[in-house]
């Protein structure tokens, strides 16, 4: 290759895959991949030293390998034991990957679980669940520990009672299957969140009578089911007299602590006057715990609503993005102005429901994020607004928000300055004590790249991977700090 076509395709990412340094961030980008009969694809990052992508094609399930730059290095295909599977969830480890899948056959529904490494050479199967169609219970949802060492399975069964299935990673064996009874609490009303912990514990998080007509009676119920499941110990949250906007559920793997944050109103659910939360030890998850309601602060509310507006008590259409822990004890919370506004046509008999739902149209605005740090024993250690604004139309707002890079002395926030084909991405870097400031990464002006921030991974302390999608095309694009 001489050296002008070199600079040519340093300069505006022609070739296929390449790589440029803009400040000091290396970008390389991967070729195009067609998604025109794709359902899915899930990113699974840098398994011991390629980067590996799955792709569910419907009846078909393909593998991309590439080199760690990038470049395209083969697609396999994999093959089930049945034609019609439903990939449940892929798990990324840092030598192999492992696909849960289900498939009904002959009346009964299986689960199982098959592990490979980076050629793509099975090591590993196990059946993980079956039953029969007489007990058939709700679809499986899958949710992964920190770690990827843990895998949960769960299933609502009826409105009360939960099929909790933990399997271990690492052999492929359940630790246990078990159905849990909730006689106080519907699962389609009330179930709000669930995790599993690196040591197998399941948290269930559950809100009651979060209605104005019976606020007095509203509380949150914390379950924690440890590996025996014999065990169930219970947290309850008095949250009398108040109304939450967004609840969430984290847990703190290096302290050991169970986390729940949630923010409030008093005029509508789209709006938030403050912030509760609830921290305890793993080991002390017993009785009812009154929370306290701290609300926003005066300087905080002016600086996001503008003096203009310094009156107003609340702060419209903000929602807990992250819960990130610190080594001491302390944690953030991060929240994010996100608005959604429906839009819809005015011909074709709009009358009737179905072809209303089939002419609406959305609008999305992703705007300022707002990070509140805690100290260990829970008081407010700072917060910080930080500004931005992005709009736009009918994508299902996979562009929008961002992506939340930890590094071990910095957090950074990266994310597309605006929707839209030539663009600018920028950054907010965050120290421990809440100092930041503003970069500008890289711009996408001419390079053909759409990101999509909010569904890019970490592949180490000073790598992402980005999946850039456009008109049915799909290019992964890593960042490499320098």
């Amino acid at each position: 290759m001489h050296l002008p076509y070199i600079f040519k395709s340093l300069i505006f990412l022609l070739l296929l895959s390449g790589s440029i340094l803009v400040s000091a961030q290396q970008v390389s980008v991967s070729k195009e991949f067609n998604l025109r009969n794709d359902y899915s694809y899930e990113l699974l990052g840098n398994i011991d030293g390629n980067i590996i992508m799955f792709r569910d094609r419907g009846n078909d399930f393909e593998v991309e390998l590439l080199d760690e730059d990038l470049t395209f290095k083969r697609t396999q295909e994999i093959k089930f034991e049945k034609r019609n599977v439903n990939i449940l969830g892929v798990i990324p480890q840092d030598t192999s990957f492992t696909i849960y899948y289900g498939f009904k056959d002959d009346g009964k529904r299986y689960i199982r679980a098959r592990t490979y490494n980076n050629q793509i050479e099975l090591l590993d199967s196990n059946q993980i669940h079956v039953d029969s169609r007489k007990t058939f219970r709700a679809p499986f949802t899958f949710v992964s520990s920190a770690d990827n060492s843990k895998v949960l399975l769960y299933g609502k069964h009826e409105k009360d009672a939960i099929n909790l299935i933990a399997v271990n990673q690492d052999s492929l064996t359940v630790i246990y299957d078990d159905l849990v009874v909730y006689e106080e609490f519907n699962f389609n009303s009330d179930f709000k969140d669930i995790l599993i912990t690196n040591r197998a514990e399941v948290a269930l998080l559950f809100e009651k009578n979060n209605r104005r007509n019976r606020k007095d009676e509203h509380y949150a119920d914390i379950s924690f089911v440890s590996p025996e499941v014999s065990e169930v110990k219970t947290i309850k949250m008095e949250l009398s007299g108040i109304l939450s906007s967004d609840i969430a559920l984290s847990f703190d793997e290096y302290n050991r602590n169970i986390l729940v944050a949630g923010l409030y109103h008093e005029k509508n659910k789209l709006s938030s006057s403050g912030y509760f939360y609830l921290k305890s030890s793993a080991t002390d998850i017993i009785g009812i715990h009154k929370i306290n309601f701290i609300p926003y602060s005066k300087s905080l509310l002016t600086e996001v609503n503008g003096k203009l507006n310094s009156k107003e008590t609340e702060l419209q259409h903000y929602k807990i993005n992250n819960i990130s822990f610190r080594r001491d004890g302390g944690f953030l919370l991060v929240t994010e102005m996100q608005k959604e506004l429906s839009r819809r046509t005015y011909y074709n008999g709009y009358n009737r429901r179905s072809e209303l739902q089939n002419n609406m149209w959305k609008d999305y605005y992703n705007e300022n994020i707002i990070m509140f740090s805690f100290h260990p024993e829970g008081k407010i250690h700072w917060s910080k607004v930080l500004h931005k604004k992005q709009f736009s139309q009918d994508d299902d707002n996979v562009y929008g928000s961002y992506f939340m890079f930890k590094t071990p002395s910095r957090l950074r926030l990266l994310y597309n300055d605006e929707i839209k084909k030539d663009n600018t991405v920028s950054e907010y870097v965050i120290d421990p004590v809440g100092d930041h400031e503003r970069n500008s990464v890289m711009s996408t002006d001419y390079q053909n790249l759409r990101l999509r921030f909010r569904d890019a991974i970490q592949l180490s302390k000073d790598e992402i991977l980005v999946p850039s999608e456009k008109s049915l095309t799909l290019n992964l694009v890593k960042i490499k700090y320098l």
